[in-house]
């Protein structure tokens, strides 16, 4: 079992590199392809958008063909578009790398978790995917580190060795023996099983963890840079919050194990909402803004691991294959991340330099409180 979590963990550490890489490269995409707020919001939402159309196909992949295939599948993929990123010329075929990045990660991230659950106790469950989230916190930390160095040495190099490690994991993953797949149990009946009350609750929170983040991910950046941050520096902001988010997952994983559901939820919607409602006062203060971000890697994040294991406790309950579990797991993440980013460049478009920002935080801080209400009044989650 310890090397089956090494083996996802670093399936899932791969995954989530090339999607926060962007970070520091935004102001020299922004410079180079004359992209909008608005632009820079759908190329960040572009991998959230492959994932989004990826997810059912990898949940069927993963239940028919095993998680084997669909792990390498995902992995090819990744590297081919890594290779797309490093040479393209124009902005659409940015956005089409990150898109087919995306629908990758779909794949193979399906299969890590799938992987892992299948092979591990209920009890432990939170905390397993509380390390597997830690192993995205670390792939997102050094993201940013790659993005720097992108924007030092140059994306071609860069994203060439990128490629080269996806094809380097896809080789471990084959020699790794894993389960026969299950195809006789039925896979697209068992999707409309999906709209039980707690199975909706857990696939929400799941969704709000990136929807509240994508402000951040474009706006601190751009913010950042307006008072002279060069991409280094952004990226070190980034990488210090993934940092402390990598700590935070496993612990916050332990604690939904012990306490529940609820108790982990209010406190990261709470504190989720207090940082929304900070941020458009620190427009003008670099380090007040990089603070904020590297709280708001927590507390933002801080729904996706108590959801994840609501979901996947309540689907199992519905009968559900863990294959269609973490299918809508990534869809619903899929679906916060794609619309995230580019919500809050469209709303900071329309609100013009002076009140954008501050428009865009103030509308997520709204949604946030609507989902804090919610569970502050459910007598309790499962």
């Amino acid at each position: 079992m310890q090397r089956l979590l090494v083996l996802a963990c670093s399936i899932v550490l791969v995954d989530t590199l090339f999607h926060s890489a962007l970070v520091p490269l935004i102001p020299y995409f922004t410079e180079e392809f004359g992209l909008s707020k608005l632009g820079v919001g759908v190329l960040s939402g572009a991998f959230g958008a492959g994932v989004l159309v990826g997810s059912v196909p990898g949940g069927y992949l993963v239940s028919r063909a095993g998680v084997k295939v669909s792990a390498i599948s995902g992995f090819g993929i990744f590297s081919v578009t890594s290779i797309v990123f490093a040479f393209a010329e124009s902005g659409w075929l940015l956005m089409l790398a990150r898109f087919g990045e995306g629908f990758g990660s779909a794949l193979s991230w399906i299969a890590a978790f799938t992987w892992v659950i299948t092979n591990t106790e209920d009890g432990r469950r939170g905390q397993a995917i509380g390390t597997l989230m830690s192993s995205a916190v670390v792939g997102a930390l050094l993201g940013p580190v790659v993005g720097s160095v992108a924007a030092t040495v140059g994306l071609v190099p860069t994203f060439l060795t990128v490629a080269a490690l996806g094809l380097a994991l896809a080789a471990w993953i084959y020699a790794t023996p894993a389960p026969a797949p299950n195809p006789d149990r039925p896979f697209f009946p068992m999707l409309m099983k999906l709209f039980d009350r707690r199975l909706v609750t857990g696939m929400w929170l799941v969704t709000l963890s990136p929807l509240l983040f994508g402000a951040p991910v474009v706006l601190a950046p751009l913010a950042l840079d307006s008072l002279s941050w060069g991409a280094v520096a952004i990226g070190a902001v980034f990488l210090v919050a993934a940092g402390l988010e990598a700590v935070a997952q496993p612990l916050l994983g332990r604690w939904t194990d012990g306490a529940g559901f609820k108790r982990p939820l209010v406190v990261g919607l709470s504190g989720s909402l207090l940082l929304l409602l900070a941020f458009p006062f620190t427009g003008s203060y670099g380090f007040a803004v990089a603070a904020l971000v590297v709280l708001a890697a927590v507390f933002f994040n801080g729904s996706v691991t108590p959801g994840t294991a609501l979901f996947s406790r309540a689907s199992e309950d519905a009968g559900l294959d863990q294959a269609i579990v973490f299918s809508a797991v990534n869809l619903a993440w899929a679906t916060g991340s794609a619309f995230g980013a580019p919500l809050a460049g469209a709303v900071s478009d329309l609100g013009g330099p002076a009140y954008g920002d501050a428009l865009a935080y103030l509308l997520l801080a709204a949604v946030c409180a609507a989902a804090l209400l919610n569970i502050a009044r459910r007598e309790k989650l499962a």
